[in-house]
């Protein structure tokens, strides 16, 4: 799971720096934002100066998230038509998770907007988890109360899949940490390498902005609703070579637990996120596709190898109600975004997917043999064709 919900609540919740398309939609979806986002006439130097920067340092932003493989904003980025989205059933509402996790903005001052903007540009809680060192001991969730779950999960995906495992570690991304100013700066320098000075200011009033109630003392759901498999191997100046990661928001987790989700979604994207680092362990990504292709397979067949690992009876072993619960989560993950670089699958796919993997775990003869993860892989390849047939009813 990557950036694209945070960038659609972006464009819903706020307005401002969208461009112009995204910001209509804003207007229309939420009139307080056509008002939050206007700017004020008069502004303190230091605010006026992030105003100035804004345009500069979002593209900054976007090409080191293109480096280092966290997608660009689709929003922006619509460059390679590689589906006709005239055939795909594909709804244009709003997700009800991301609709849960829509905070009240009628009372955000332009400085919380603006330090809101910088969050979810810079994706910074998951970012700095991904790529930083992180203090111990790990806790899952605003209050840990998911960290028994996550722990459990990840010890059974590591003895699952045959692929050396001991090396990844599984981090939480944790809102209330751009509470602290030094750890806002050093991912705008040490990871998006901009300007020192400016970053000094940026990183200032997102842990002064978010220090509020009224943005959940940097907790609300928003800031953190993403989760990364990071491949490692990035050199980030003053810290070394970054480690394999999986750096998992807490956001997220509230998110679908707020919709009634909470049973399967830290299992199904845990493993969801694992299935990004067998691919980068077999080598199975596709660079020879246009970026929108490559990325619908890459969220597809992790998909896939969620599903397996979630419903064999050596894995997960969930039975058919919870099958149904995170194929309901993945149908709720797809996007229609067909033209952008992380486009992920439309949620039919997405679910077709996760269905398909369900009764190869449930026919698997003998009822205890788990498929190597490459033979996995021959066996998604061989469907893939069937998972993103064309599905328009009209």
């Amino acid at each position: 799971m990557r950036k694209r919900l945070a960038i659609a609540v972006i464009a819903l919740v706020l307005g401002l720096a969208a461009p112009p398309a995204a910001a209509a939609t804003a207007s229309a979806a939420s009139p307080a934002a056509s008002t939050q986002s206007a700017v004020p006439q008069s502004l303190s130097p230091e605010v006026q100066q992030i105003v100035d920067n804004l345009p500069a340092m979002r593209q900054q932003a976007a090409a080191v998230q293109a480096e280092m493989g966290l997608p660009e904003n689709p929003a922006l980025d619509a460059l390679v038509e590689a589906i006709d989205p005239t055939q795909y059933e594909c709804s244009a509402a709003v997700p009800p998770v991301v609709a849960a996790i829509m905070p009240d903005v009628t009372g955000w001052t332009f400085e919380q907007i603006l330090a809101v903007l910088h969050v979810l540009i810079y994706q910074m809680a998951l970012v700095d988890a991904a790529y930083l060192p992180q203090p111990t001991p790990y806790t899952f969730g605003a209050d840990g109360e998911f960290t028994n779950v996550v722990n459990r999960t990840n010890r059974d995906l590591r003895t699952f899949w045959d692929i050396p495992s001991g090396d990844i570690e599984l981090v939480p991304a944790h809102g209330r940490s751009m509470l602290d100013p030094e750890l806002n700066y050093r991912v705008f320098t040490a990871v998006y390498r901009l300007d020192p000075v400016a970053s000094r200011v940026s990183a200032d009033l997102v842990a002064r902005e978010l220090n509020s109630a009224a943005l959940g003392y940097g907790d609300l759901p928003l800031f953190t609703f993403n989760a990364y498999a990071a491949p490692g191997g990035d050199v980030i100046p003053g810290y070394g070579v970054s480690p394999k990661r999986i750096a998992f928001g807490d956001g997220v987790l509230e998110g679908f637990a707020r919709v009634g989700l909470g049973d399967a979604a830290p299992q199904a994207i845990l493993a969801h996120e694992f299935g990004h680092h067998i691919q980068y362990a077999r080598g199975l990504m596709r660079s020879d596709l246009p970026a929108p292709e490559a990325s619908r397979w890459a969220e597809l067949m992790a998909d896939a190898y969620s599903a397996y690992f979630l419903t064999h009876a050596r894995g997960a072993a969930m039975q058919w109600k919870r099958v149904e619960l995170f194929s309901q989560m993945f149908y709720q993950l797809g996007d229609c975004g067909f033209t952008a670089p992380g486009h992920h699958g439309t949620p039919n796919q997405r679910m077709r997917s996760s269905l398909w993997a369900y009764g190869l775990a449930d026919a698997a003869l003998p009822q205890g043999h788990i498929l190597p993860a490459l033979s996995f892989y021959q066996l998604f390849v061989a469907q893939y064709p069937q998972l993103i047939a064309p599905d328009a009813t009209s």
